[in-house]
């Protein structure tokens, strides 16, 4: 029989009367509402009865450094939960798509730390198996879900990992590596009938469509086994990468480069510093020779534990623990909600070709059941012309395509600083990302303009302006909680049309108001405006000859601004 892969199934929102965008700054407790639903809902199965096996191949590895000498893990198990796409739900059913042959994806899951033995909670590696705490069973809700849809999902439990922190290789190189051993395991047992089940999943697995996604310290360990993939010449296809509330704390700083997509929690009471958030400002820099999609999705009152169930207290597992903080908290359920309607549409995009979630990720549109849950994007195209990333010097009065840059000169605040937490000039300790920008205050109506040097000005090959965007907390002094600010952007041409009537898009796009539940974090988030939306005399502005992009700010405010760009 042929085999072949799992094809791919069938493949706006803003307009406006006028030139100028009218936006509103999100409030402190704003709901984002009108939005347009995706037509999937990411967490409803799919067509698939979901069949589902285990293995466990105990002490089966040495983790050994690269130079040599002892092991850094030694007697390594490898071990997971898998679920599938099966012909009949069950344990060990055959696996669907005959009589033609079908592979389906790869999407391989790894946990973080967390206690290891349950009698008592600790993190020992000595306990009996029916002690050990089921790190990896956590996610058996994403693994349901993606195999329904037509993925091989794979759980890895990195008991011999976890907590183990050896002074010979990084706990996060060790993570990647455990991940690349579970990859060999399958690429072994697509190519010939050598698995556990009797050739179950001989010539059904397409490795050339591979996913990972880690949680917490596992979210930086398959980035890890992204970049040691690529820097050893391994050869497995990984084709996206996503981490749930990541770690970011190997010397190494690994950077992916596939999509990359990333799940923060404001809540997060565990890694309370966001510091995952510097793992998006990394990935895909302006200038880097490889570039790839990236997105991020910030959310108000999700905490760290509860994307996974045995983490998560009233689910019978042993020391699990709500570390979350402070008001507006998401309950277990719709946090896991917000898991799903997210992880599952970025693997459907990036290994089943389902381009329509790409909208769920540049924020155009909200999938069911989430409508009133606070989440802010970002979203960053691998085609773009950025005007101004604010990282080539410290000069706040020329941008990034060495067009200068002026205000109307009553801004309380202008100026270029280190949107870092710790460091020479920064703004202030709120910030947790890993970029330089600008900071905008005012207490009365200001301009900020940015031009486009001759030769730059056609962007008629672009679908959207994007700029990324953080209110910041200042006691309430120029940021007033639960006040909503509007701040109109224009374009203008060399012609020096410039329209002044906008369109209002409140509770679709919003710049996020920190989250002063968990410290009062400025975390940005990307506006996007389709850039067929500005208009002149009801006709499309023409997009050949931009001189320059225009911000008017009202009433009062403070934020921070990054990466205004023209984008796809």
């Amino acid at each position: 029989m042929k085999s072949i892969p799992w094809a791919a199934a069938r493949r706006a929102l803003l307009s406006a009367a006028a030139l100028t965008s009218v936006l509103v700054l999100g409030t402190g407790c704003a709901l984002l509402k009108s939005r347009v639903a995706v037509p999937q809902n990411g967490c409803t199965p799919g067509p698939y009865a979901v069949g589902q096996v285990d293995y466990n191949f105990e002490d089966e590895f040495d983790l050994v450094p690269t130079g040599g000498g002892p092991a850094a893990y030694p007697n390594v198990d490898v071990r997971a939960v898998v679920r599938y796409p099966a012909t009949t739900a069950g344990v060990g059913q055959p696996v669907a798509g005959l009589p033609i042959v079908v592979q389906f994806p790869l999407v391989v899951v790894l946990h973080g730390n967390h206690a290891t033995c349950s009698n008592p909670c600790s993190g020992s590696h000595s306990c009996a198996p029916a002690d050990r705490v089921p790190n990896h069973r956590g996610y058996d809700y994403l693994l349901d879900i993606l195999a329904s849809w037509g993925f091989v999902a794979v759980s890895i439990d990195g008991f011999d990992v976890t907590a183990a922190f050896s002074p010979l290789m990084s706990d996060y190189e060790g993570r990647g590596r455990l991940v690349l051993r579970h990859l060999a395991k399958w690429q072994a047992w697509d190519a010939s009938p050598t698995d556990p089940w009797g050739g179950l999943f001989h010539r059904r697995v397409d490795m050339s469509r591979v996913g990972l996604s880690g949680h917490s310290r596992g979210g930086e360990g398959v980035v890890a086994a992204e970049f040691i993939n690529r820097a050893e010449g391994l050869g497995f296809q990984i084709k996206a990468v996503n981490a749930i509330a990541p770690t970011d704390q190997d010397p190494l700083h690994y950077v992916p480069q596939v999509p990359y997509f990333l799940l923060i929690a404001a809540s997060d009471g565990d890694v309370s510093n966001l510091q995952g958030l510097r793992t998006y400002d990394r990935t895909s820099l302006a200038g880097a020779a490889t570039q790839s999609e990236k997105s991020m999705l910030w959310v108000y009152g999700a905490n760290h534990n509860f994307f996974n169930t045995a983490w998560t207290p009233g689910f019978g597992t042993a020391c699990a623990l709500d570390d979350g903080t402070g008001e507006g908290r998401l309950s277990a359920s719709t946090q896991r909600h917000v898991a799903c309607q997210s992880i599952v549409p970025f693997f459907r995009l990036h290994l089943q070709d389902r381009r329509r979630f790409r909208k769920l990720l540049r924020s155009e549109v909200v999938v069911e059941g989430l409508d009133g849950v606070r989440m802010y994007w970002s979203y960053q195209d691998p085609t773009r012309r950025e005007v101004d990333n604010f990282d080539s010097g410290d000069d706040r009065t020329t941008n990034s395509l060495g067009g200068p840059v002026t205000t109307s000169g009553g801004f309380t605040t202008f100026d270029e600083f280190e949107f870092k937490s710790s460091g020479p000039d920064l703004f202030n300790a709120s910030f947790r990302h890993f970029t330089h920008g600008l900071v905008l205050g005012w207490n009365s109506t200001q301009t900020y303009e940015t031009t486009l040097p001759a030769g730059q000005r056609d962007v008629s090959g672009y679908r959207a302006l994007a700029l990324r965007m953080g209110q910041i907390l200042d006691g309430g002094v120029l940021n007033r909680l639960d006040t909503p600010r509007t701040f109109r952007v224009a374009l203008r041409t060399a012609g020096g049309v410039v329209a002044n009537v906008g369109f209002d898009v409140t509770g679709l796009q919003s710049v996020p108001f920190p989250y002063e539940y968990n410290g009062g974090k400025t975390v940005l988030g990307t506006i996007r405006i389709p850039l067929k939306s500005f208009r002149t005399g009801g006709v499309a502005l023409p997009l050949d000859d931009i001189q320059a992009v225009l911000l008017e700010f009202r009433d009062s405010g403070l934020i921070a601004v990054d990466d205004i760009q023209f984008t796809q």
